[in-house]
């Protein structure tokens, strides 16, 4: 589960690789798991911004940019979605959010 840590790597070159290797560690049949900031959000990128001038940087990145992190994995329904559209509760009408997931299987 790579749960808001990629966005912590500038360089998407680099996550990728830290994301590769971990694939290539599991076994078939494994799922990951990424949920991530995106830069789909007004105020998700003013944070990111204030966030950076503290010394703290996070790398927000755009929902394609989130889904090849899953490349060459089989992708769970519904795909790469702003995180409230990740199966919602029917009753519920879901905001989207400058966050994105998805869930993959190693097959």
């Amino acid at each position: 589960m790579l749960l808001g840590i990629l966005g912590n790597v500038a360089d998407t070159n680099e996550a990728s690789a830290i994301v590769k290797r971990l694939v290539d560690a599991l076994s078939p049949g494994s799922y990951v798991v990424v949920n991530d900031g995106a830069n789909t959000n007004q105020a998700g990128v003013e944070a990111a911004e204030v966030r950076g001038e503290a010394g703290d940087p996070y790398t927000l990145r755009s929902p394609e940019q989130i889904a090849r992190f899953l490349d060459g994995l089989q992708l769970v329904e519904p795909g790469v979605v702003s995180t409230p559209r990740w199966r919602p509760d029917p009753d519920d009408e879901p905001v989207d959010l400058g966050v994105f997931c998805g869930v993959a299987q190693k097959v």
